[in-house]
Parts: C-alpha cells; structure tokens; sequence
C-alpha cells in the first residue's frame, strides 16, 4: 500500500473535486459571511442600546433598534438555513463525482490486488469511508469556514474597541490551541483503528452471508456468531475508549474557555468602566465578544478530531486511487492476432513469495489445437488459464502469442478473444439477456438465443419469459446446472 500521505496533501488532492460545482461553493461561502457579519452585529446593537438609547430615554428609537435586532436575527437564520442546504448539495455533489471515480478505478485494478483485499472492506471505502468524507464538505465546512470567518471578523472589530484588551485575552488562544491539536493528534490513533475494524467486521459479515448456505449446513451459526462477536466487542472498546477521551476533553475544555475569557473581559475592563473611560455597552459587547469569540474555537476544536476521521476515511480512499491501473503493467496498445500458436517459454509463477505454483513451465497450443490441462488440485491448472488471460504476469519467463510477449499487446482486445468458463459460476443480477452478452448491446438478441441453442440450454430458459427472464443474486433462482450451461452461453455468444 502506498505511504500515508501528510492530510494537507490530501486535502489539496481534493480541491479538483470543486472545479465543476463552482456556483455552489461561491453561493455558500456568500452565505457563510452574511452569516457571519449578522453575529458580528446583534452584540453593536446591543452596546448601541445601552450606551445611547437608554440614556435618551428615547421609546421610538428603542423599537427601531430593537427591532433591527430582530430582523438581524431573522436574516441570519435564513440565510444559515440556505448555507446548509448549499453546502449539503455540495457534499453530496463532490462524494458522487468521488466514489464514481473510485469504482471506476477498482474495476481496472489487477486481480491479484483482489486476491488481498477482502470484497467487504473494500464495499467499506466506496461507501462507508466515502460517506465519513461528505461529512466534511457539508456540515463540517460550514462549522470550520464559518467559525473562522466569524473569529477573525470578531477580532477586527474588538481591536478597534480597545486594541490593548483585545490583544490581552487573545494571549491564551495559542496554547488552547496547541491542547486541542495535542489531544486530536492522540484521538487519531482511535479513528483509524475504528475504521480498520470496521471494514474487517464488514468483510466478515459479507463474506458469512454469502457462503450461508455451507454456514447452515454445517451448523456453524454459533461459530460465525462468535467471530463477529469477537471483532464487534474490539471495535465497541476501542470506540469506548475514544468517546471518553474525547466528550470528557470536549466538555473541560468548552466550559474552562468560556469562564476563562468571561473573567478575563471582566478584570480588563470593569475598572475602566468604573473609572468612566469604558462605556457600560463597550463591556456588554466585549462579554458577548468574549463568549462568543471561543465559541467557534471550541467548535472548531471539537470538530477537528470530526475532520480527523473524514481526513483518515480520505487518505484509505486515495491509497486506493494511487495504486497502478492494470494496463500499466503492459507496454503498448498492440492489436493482438492469433494465426499460429501461443507458446508458454520458461513460465514461471508464484502468489506468495518462495511458494512456487508453476515452475518453469513450457507449452505450445497450435492454432485450432484441441488440448486438456490434468493435474492434481493446486498444480496450476487454472493459474495457467489466467496468466494466459493477463490477470497475472509470470514472474520468470514470457507467454508469447504468435511470437509476441503478451505484456507487449493491447489486453482488453486479446481478451475478447478469449472465451472463459471458470469453475466458480458468477451470474449478474439481471436477466438471461444481459447475463449472457454481459451488458454488450453490440450482441443483438439472436445471437444470444444461438449460443442458448448451441448449449442446449434454449428451451429450459426461454419458456419462462424467455430472455428477460429475471436471475436474483449470483442466479440463484436457477439450478447449479443452468448457470454452469449460460456461463457456456456467454463465452461463446
């Protein structure tokens, strides 16, 4: 697998994911700022009240400003409510155009990166991991984005208040900041480790279900119970263990801060007001300030162990985007022919390192030549079959065909050459039509019922809706036989 990369890479490997929804992100990041100067202003409002209305006794301007106060109040809560839809959109949006990229690529990854990953953990990154990822350009950039704009606007207008009490209680916003990244970074662990588990108590479950009815005939129901009992209650302890460390930090840190910066505020300038240099609304809007300028600290704080996770669910996804397509593995897009033989010269090939399963094999097939591959279970029948079919490549020696390396030759048409029968049948949810031509609307519907005849299979399958007869998972509405006979179909069709 490829190295972890540092999250900035990550995050930046992202930011193409925008390009097409340009509109969406500049609507959100409008409302973002219009929400965040509706909050910069209900506190001047407030101050404004204090220092200059009441003192004027004034009732008219009273109402007028209050009721400012409360269409500010208003705007706001609609325009964040229109902020969450956008940057929902917007979530939803990128995590799509994502995982279609991401399924596109596992379908032209080599079998042998299928033979190492389970199919249930990798069902757990296109979806599970993709769906952590939304998370992050939805909710949490409207948290992240916001909450910084509101902070830095906050400052701007508290400096020009009074600079020197502004500058004094923004003195302990570096080391909060330190503690939080200190105990994200401890919590990091915990996410990722949640994330291992539960792809493994996926792949687990996927494979159980699967293979239920051996699971059944064997009576190991207790036994596959067990297994996933086991792998669930390591994933509840490591999930415990996070959730106490971070709710218990979270809930510390948030109620400290708040009465740090309230106190703070209050010994700055509470002698001043008495001393009549401050006015009474100054110390309102700096208390309002001092509570609400944290406010998105901690926010941000808390949320950044929420990023963490989506950042640990991208990096799993992009580890899988990095890994090499299978046509790398072939040199050029040579149009491959068939007129004379396919030679196997000095083939040698192993799954495991130092765990030969063909050594040194040599092989020629002459055109129209009829032969049979015998051999005990594991000698490397099928291994051959499949080394021909370019899913591996020998790891000593060469396969020629017509005397040229078949790394050398375009693999998706020498394969179309090809007619393949494997032991284990795999049928398509679907009907018969588009299980034999594989979705290939190229293959008209005669051709079809052709190969249908040819196996002798025609009128088994055709007198039950004929070809848009529908087959359920793996075709198991159908006898072993009738898949083993359309599996014919198809690779002659």
């Amino acid at each position: 697998m490829p190295k972890r990369k540092p999250d900035l890479k990550i995050i930046l490997r992202i930011i193409p994911y925008f390009a097409g929804e340009k509109k969406l992100f500049i609507i959100g990041f409008i409302s973002m700022l219009f929400v965040s100067i509706a909050n910069i202003i209900d506190p001047l409002i407030l101050g404004h009240i204090i220092d200059n209305v009441i003192p004027e006794k004034d009732i008219s301007k009273l109402f007028l400003f209050a009721g400012f106060f409360v269409l500010i109040t208003v705007f706001s809560g609609i325009v964040t409510y229109i902020q969450t839809i956008v940057m929902s959109r917007l979530g939803v949006s990128i995590i799509t155009r994502l995982k279609k990229n991401l399924y596109e690529h596992l379908l032209k990854l080599p079998i042998s990166y299928f033979d190492k990953n389970p199919v249930g953990a990798l069902m757990s990154r296109v979806e599970s991991d993709s769906e952590n990822v939304m998370q992050l350009f939805s909710s949490f950039s409207i948290i992240i984005i916001g909450n910084f704009i509101f902070f830095f606007a906050m400052v701007i207008v508290l400096m020009f208040k009074n600079p020197k009490v502004t500058i004094q209680i923004m003195i302990p916003i570096p080391f909060l900041f330190i503690a939080a990244l200190i105990i994200i970074n401890y919590l990091k662990r915990f996410f990722k480790k949640v994330r291992e588990l539960n792809a493994e108590i996926i792949s687990v479950l996927t494979e159980y279900i699967q293979g239920i009815s051996i699971v059944q005939l064997f009576n190991r129901e207790t036994m596959t119970q067990n297994i996933l009992d086991i792998k669930s209650k390591k994933k509840f302890i490591v999930e415990r263990n996070a959730a106490f460390i971070e709710y218990s930090f979270w809930s510390l840190y948030g109620f400290l801060i708040e009465i740090l910066f309230i106190v703070l505020v209050i010994l700055l300038l509470a002698p001043n007001v008495i001393a009549g240099i401050t006015t009474i609304g100054t110390l309102v809007v700096f208390v309002q300030y001092g509570r609400r300028i944290f406010e998105p600290l901690v926010q941000i704080s808390e949320n950044l162990n929420m990023i963490q996770r989506s950042l640990v669910s991208l990096t799993r996804i992009f580890s899988i985007l990095d890994i090499e397509e299978e046509k790398a593995s072939f040199t050029n897009s040579r149009v491959p022919t068939f007129n004379n033989s396919i030679v196997f010269e000095n083939v040698s090939f192993e799954y495991k390192k130092n765990e030969p399963v063909l050594n040194n094999i040599n092989i020629e097939i002459k055109k129209n030549q009829k032969i049979a591959l015998v051999g005990a279970s594991g000698s490397g029948k099928t291994t051959t079959v499949l080394l021909l079919c370019g899913f591996y490549h020998p790891i000593k020696g060469r396969i020629l065909i017509d005397g040229i390396d078949l790394r050398s030759i375009n693999i998706h048409e020498w394969r179309k050459k090809i007619g393949l029968v494997m032991q284990d049948i795999f049928m398509f949810p679907g009907n018969v039509l588009e299980n034999v031509r594989i979705y290939d609307d190229k293959i008209d519907e005669e051709r079809v019922i052709s190969s249908l005849k040819k196996v002798q299979i025609d009128e088994v399958i055709l007198r039950d809706n004929g070809l848009k007869r529908e087959l359920t998972e793996r075709g198991q509405n159908i006898s072993m036989g009738e898949r083993q006979l359309l599996s014919f179909a198809r690779a002659i069709v």
